[in-house]
């Protein structure tokens, strides 16, 4: 027995002490490379600290979610059993314990999506949940867990409706209500800065997404608006690349492109960061919103240097629009077939280009303008720009419908609801059986407004009857928001 003695391993121990936490700024600021400095100093002095573990897991995370690189996804596969080992063999009585374990699984969930490996995935997610919700009752006060738990609560919250079985049978459960409030709770406590300051910068990135895409209440939006536009906040998204992704993209979804442009501008472009080219692709889609034609060089970029497929057909459809745009018909139909070519067609953006390509007449060069000035919030230039034609003046039955839809969805964005109303009823009533998106994303603008007048019964009607169309185009975010939208109410 005590020959044996010298050769028992001393049993792993998770320290957030100044290396780590040093090495954690670094990685949420994508600085990998100075990262690595403070992670190989904590090696050195604690071999057995598993922080180092789960922050070098964290770092390859982020680098395979912004590159899409197979070979980065790749890299670490070995390493991911050996860090589950050093997690399974480390202290059960830190709260640490189970959060690293359900970190990494869920990690590697969402890293599988990216490469189709659906299955595993979602084996991943089970159980990162259950770790989740096990350290939730044995730490209740333990900050991180509870963000953990609340981006989980809205994922599940949001599964479409053909798919709520498979939550059912694994014994899943949450609302996005319940995520949302979770992190909305982390958000108020991390401003302390005390015993996480990591969190603050973690936590307003997700309910960043999260809010404008799955809950955005007019109290929800104000509330992340009330943060981003705090003056300790500015400084922060301008000097850290995942606030520049998350508040320029919440800009321009809301209709702010002047103020997504300044920041993507503005933002750090140094070689300590890892890079991340879909900021360029962000940068000419704000271009773009204004019709400023430099936005060509932005989206050449993003096509040249990113090594993954999204939103490479989408940035291919958007330089085939400048061509149009510029009476460059050759240009258009030289990179629409590109759109064919390049890229997967996974996400929405990536299908509506596919389906345009596939079309055998480009789209009318009003209604883009009309749609790019809308998408950039210059509702006034927009509507006088369709208000200076009809709906007559189109042949096409698509080109009719999107007339209407258009002309809605500026009134609505313009904050006049009233005149919005009627146009997105006509576009609900002609398009409700036609395969275009224009009457399932009027219904669901129509229950929002239907939601903040407080007019609950109709909203749920808008959003029922928006699950009830078939439709291709941007199909997964509008049924989402749907979904989210029936959540919230019922």
């Amino acid at each position: 027995m005590l020959l044996g003695l010298p050769f028992l391993s001393r049993a792993n121990v998770y320290q957030m002490n100044e290396n780590c936490l040093q090495a954690y700024r670094l990685i949420l600021s994508l600085r990998f490379q100075e990262a690595e400095t403070f992670l190989k100093a904590e090696k050195m002095a604690h071999p057995e600290n598993n922080i180092v573990d789960y922050l070098e897991n964290y770092q390859w995370f982020l680098k395979v979610i912004i590159s899409e690189d197979e070979n980065v996804f790749k890299s670490e596969a070995n390493a991911r059993q050996h860090r589950l080992d050093r997690f399974e063999m480390g202290n059960p009585d830190s709260p640490w314990h189970l959060y690293c374990q359900a970190q990494l699984n869920m990690q590697w969930a969402f890293a599988r999506l990216k490469f189709g490996q659906f299955a595993t995935a979602a084996l991943e997610f089970n159980r990162a949940y259950r770790q989740l919700l096990k350290n939730q009752k044995l730490f209740p006060s333990f900050l991180p867990n509870k963000t953990a738990l609340g981006l989980m609560h809205v994922l599940i919250g949001s599964i479409p409706d053909g798919y709520k079985w498979i939550a059912k049978a694994v014994s899943v459960d949450g609302t996005v209500n319940e995520g949302v409030a979770e992190l909305r709770q982390v958000m108020r406590l991390s401003e302390e800065k005390t015993l996480f300051p990591f969190l603050q910068t973690e936590t307003l990135f997700m309910y960043t997404f999260i809010t404008f895409n799955m809950a955005s209440s007019t109290e929800n939006m104000a509330v992340l608006e009330g943060y981003l536009s705090k003056t300790e906040m500015k400084a922060q998204i301008q000097s850290n690349p995942l606030l520049t992704y998350a508040a320029s993209s919440y800009f321009l979804h809301t209709g702010k492109n002047a103020h997504a442009l300044e920041i993507l501008m503005n933002r750090q472009k140094s070689n300590l960061y890892y890079p991340f080219y879909y900021l360029d692709y962000l940068t000419g889609v704000a271009m773009l919103n204004k019709l400023d034609f430099g936005a060509r060089l932005y989206f050449l970029r993003y096509i040249y240097h990113f090594k993954g497929a999204s939103f490479i057909k989408s940035a291919c459809q958007r330089i085939a629009w400048i061509g149009l745009l510029n009476n460059d018909v050759k240009e258009y139909q030289a990179y629409m077939e590109r759109v064919k070519l390049l890229g997967r067609k996974e996400i929405d953006g990536d299908k509506q280009a596919m389906f345009e390509a596939n079309q055998k007449a480009p789209p009318d060069v009003n209604l883009l303008k009309a749609r790019l000035l809308f998408d950039g919030g210059y509702y006034q230039r927009a509507a006088s720009l369709l208000e200076a034609i009809s709906k007559n003046d189109f042949i096409a039955a698509r080109e009719k419908l999107e007339y209407t839809y258009r002309l809605g969805r500026i009134y609505d964005a313009w904050g006049i609801p009233e005149k919005a109303i009627p146009y997105y009823k006509l576009t609900i009533a002609d398009g409700a059986d036609k395969s275009w998106y224009f009457a399932a994303n009027s219904a669901l603008h129509l229950g929002m407004i239907y939601e903040a007048a407080g007019n609950l019964k109709d909203a749920i009607n808008c959003y029922e009857r928006c699950l009830s169309m078939d439709f291709k185009e941007y199909n997964f975010s509008i049924t989402q928001k749907a979904r989210a939208g029936l959540n919230r109410l019922k």
